[in-house]
Parts: C-alpha cells; structure tokens; sequence
C-alpha cells in the first residue's frame, strides 16, 4: 500500500560512492509507479545521525560497515549496526540493511520492516526497499504525526492560551500532564476515524478490525505484569491477570526501588472457544440448532453471564473463553517469565475485572413475595384486569363477540 502520489523520502547510507549512486538511480527508474522518491545519499555515518534526528524519512537504506573507520574482517568497524540502534531508539522508520556483512545483522531481520540483502544484489534491496514503502507504514507513519502534531498545536491555542490567566495560578508542573491526558483522551475517541479518511480504502489493511482491535493494547504498555494482561504460560496455557494494578506496579530495576505489593497472581484460565467443554457437547450432541446443550453454549456469549467472558480474535489472540471458575494464584516470579501478549484497554479492562468481582461476591437471597405492596397501592387488581382486557377467551368467537 502507498500513499497516491506522495512524495517518498529514502536515505542511503553508504561509504562507497559509486555503489550509493547506482541503487539510487535504479530506485528512481524501478519504484517510479509508487510516486515521486526523494532520495538522499549520505557517505557519513555521523551526518546521516544528524540528518535523521532532525528530518523525516520513510525508509533508510544502511550499510553496516563504516570502511572509512578501518577495522579489520576479523573486527569490523560495525557502524551502521550502531546508528540502527540509536536512531531506532529515536525516529523509527523501516531499514534495508544493504551490506557485505549480512551475517552481522540477520538477527534484526523482520521482513518487510527490517530486511538484510547482500550490497552485491542491488536488485534484492529494490525489491526489499519497495516492500518496505508498500507496508503502508511510512504512510501510516506520516498521517499520525501530522495527526498528533495538528491535535497538540490545536489544544495549545485553544486550551493554553485561552486559559492561561487561570492556568499561571497552579503549578507548572500540572500543565503537561493535562496535555498529555487530553491528547490521550482525543486520540482514543477520534483518531481511528481520522486516520480512516486520511488513507482512504486502505484503513481496513492497516487498522484491522475496530470492534477488535479496540480492546487490546498489543504490545502491552506497561514494563511489567499488570491487571487484565493476557498471558501465555511455558506450556501455551492462556490467561487473564485478575490482581489489581496497584498490586502489582513495580519499577523496572534501572528505574526505581517500588516493589510489586502482590506475591502471587491471580489468574482466569482461557480458552480458545473452539475447545471449550461447553462448545464441545453442543457439537457432540448432534443437533446444534436445539436443546439443552444449545442454550447452555449461547450462555457463554451473554453479555451478563456470571460465569464466562470471551475475548474475540486479534493477531496472536484466538478467541476466547475466560471462565471465572477456573481461578488460580501463581508467584508473581513465575508469572514474569510468561509471555505477556497483550492488555485489555480500558473500559474492556474494567469490565472484565468487575465481572470477576460480581461473580466471587454475589450473595443469593430467597425471593420476596410483594403481593400486599402491590394490593395496598391497587396495582393487584389493575394488572388482572389488564391481562383479561389484553387476552381474549378462547370461548368467545369473533361472531359472538359482534352480538349486541
């Protein structure tokens, strides 16, 4: 996917000139159906540093060895690993690694975002870099910059500076946490639609599945296990953190000395729906359009069950039983080392953990009988009368009815 007729901006970071200048004019007469390509070549590794933290680019073409800074082919001077990994912490942006060191960076390979092609196919780095431009995440990329640049300018004038006499009476130190709140905030409710018509027909490529995929934070936010995660244990279990968050914030050793308050975990066993018991009898019973079995799997799907909650594909996510039944605590030690696949977003989150909390703390109460309350307000007779009114007799035919 591309962006109509976009202007794509490609650096190349090469030492040899000749090289650099051969890929940059194939890329201009192979990729010319994408739109327009700026392209920028870069000798230098330290200006290339330069040029990427203060422009922005799609997509980096980078050798790995600065031959400019000797080393040896037993010790290589691995420059371009080394910018990867600083601009990748600042302005990410996909990168085809056209180098004769390959091996050196195959492990970061993650086509088509990060791609390693040998510097003697110049035609496999057109191929990799036209995958790479036709992800839709450099156009992506472009329209949520200008989207979040756009919402800040916006709430700057119109929120800082048209309440800035009251503003200036607090402290400082409040006014950007009220800007990142409020950004938060518009781009939760606004943001998918924006970016929709922004790309057109291709929104449903690049966001998937709204109703889905607004319930997960994937990859979780949180450096650390936190309520409603969704985890996979060593043995390809799934589940779903029932613990409070304030229980297990903790900080990250380089960060702080805060200490989760839990010990243990605890979790709601899931399933992938397709193997759930429930699922199972209804198939087994023969006639899934009937019966007891019937009913008792369509409890699942209801939106008040007090037992389960199903969590719907996404990605990596199958969909889902929870069962609130099937609970246990695991040592929060354990529990670090699972896979954390995702975290419900909120009010997914809330939802979950209240339904969790209704159905260990809901308490049964014999039924009251009201009658004396309703024949002591004269509701007793009404509704009888309603119903005689409301359901004729059976006795009565439509003839007799018309007798005078």
């Amino acid at each position: 996917m591309t962006d109509g007729g976009a202007v794509y901006r490609v650096l190349i970071v090469e030492d040899e000139v000749d090289i650099a200048e051969e890929l940059s004019e194939m890329l201009v007469e192979e990729l010319s159906d994408l739109g327009r390509l700026d392209i920028h070549v870069e000798n230098d590794f330290d200006e290339a540093e330069r040029l990427l933290e203060s422009q922005a680019f799609d997509l980096v073409v980078l050798d790995v060895r600065d031959a400019t800074r000797g080393g040896s082919p037993a010790h290589p001077n691995l420059q371009g690993r080394e910018l990867y990994d600083r601009i990748a912490k600042t302005r990410w942006v996909p990168v085809v690694f056209c180098t004769g060191l390959a091996e050196q960076v195959s492990d970061l390979a993650k086509p088509p975002l990060i791609q390693v092609v040998p510097k003697n196919r110049l035609d496999d780095a057109v191929t990799a870099i036209r995958d790479g431009l036709e992800s839709g995440v450099p156009a992506l990329t472009r329209h949520i910059t200008a989207l979040v640049d756009e919402h800040v300018r916006g709430f700057l004038r119109d929120e800082i500076a048209t309440n800035w006499n009251r503003l200036e009476a607090v402290d400082r130190s409040q006014i950007a946490p009220a800007l990142v709140h409020r950004l938060a905030a518009w781009l939760k409710e606004n943001a998918v639609e924006a970016l929709g018509a922004a790309l057109g027909s291709s929104q449903d490529r690049v966001m998937g599945h709204a109703s889905t995929a607004r319930m997960y934070l994937m990859p979780p936010v949180t450096k650390h296990v936190t309520a409603a995660d969704v985890l996979r244990d060593s043995q390809d279990g799934w589940w779903v953190v029932l613990t409070p968050a304030c229980d297990l914030y903790e900080d990250l050793p380089s960060g702080g000395n805060r200490a989760a308050k839990a010990e243990y975990v605890r979790l709601a066993k899931a399933v992938p729906l397709s193997e759930a018991p429930l699922m199972a009898r209804w198939v087994k019973a023969g006639s899934p359009g009937k019966g007891r079995e019937r009913n008792a799997a369509l409890e699942m799907f209801r939106g008040n069950s007090a037992r389960y909650r199903i969590l719907p594909k996404y990605l990596d996510i199958p969909d889902l039983l929870v069962d609130f039944e099937i609970v246990q605590s695991v040592p929060l030690a354990e529990v670090r080392s699972w896979t954390r696949v995702a975290t419900l977003d909120s009010p997914f989150a809330e939802a979950m953990l209240t339904s969790h909390g209704h159905t260990v703390a809901r308490i049964g109460t014999p039924d009251v009988d009201f009658e004396n309350i309703k024949q002591s307000l004269g509701l007793d007779g009404k509704e009888k009368a309603a119903e005689q009114n409301s359901v004729p007799n059976p006795r009565t035919t439509t003839k007799d009815a018309k007798k005078p």
